[in-house]
């Protein structure tokens, strides 16, 4: 698809995707580094709401499923209806 996915969170054995610290500054880096999207996990939708770089777009995931789902529609142009922490 050519294009350029950041992420963060942890992955617990089930597939949950959970909050880590210091998202507005990973988002600034990814953004940095060349990525126009950014998985988030949806528990740190507050921090991330008001934040996103020009540019980078996020999405919000919960589970690791969620977040494979994201990268196959990104990656084929259509990723219009996944969820974000920002309007």
């Amino acid at each position: 698809g050519g294009k350029t996915i950041a992420g963060t969170g942890t992955i617990d054995k089930k597939g949950n995707v959970g909050k880590i610290g210091g998202i507005q500054l990973k988002m600034v880096g990814a953004k940095r580094d060349g990525a126009t999207w950014f998985l988030a996990p949806a528990d740190n939708c507050s921090a991330v709401a008001g934040h996103v770089p020009d540019g980078l777009r996020d999405v919000k995931v919960a589970t690791l499923d969620e977040a494979y789902r994201a990268l196959v529609a990104i990656g084929k142009g259509q990723a219009d209806d996944l969820p974000h922490c920002t309007a």
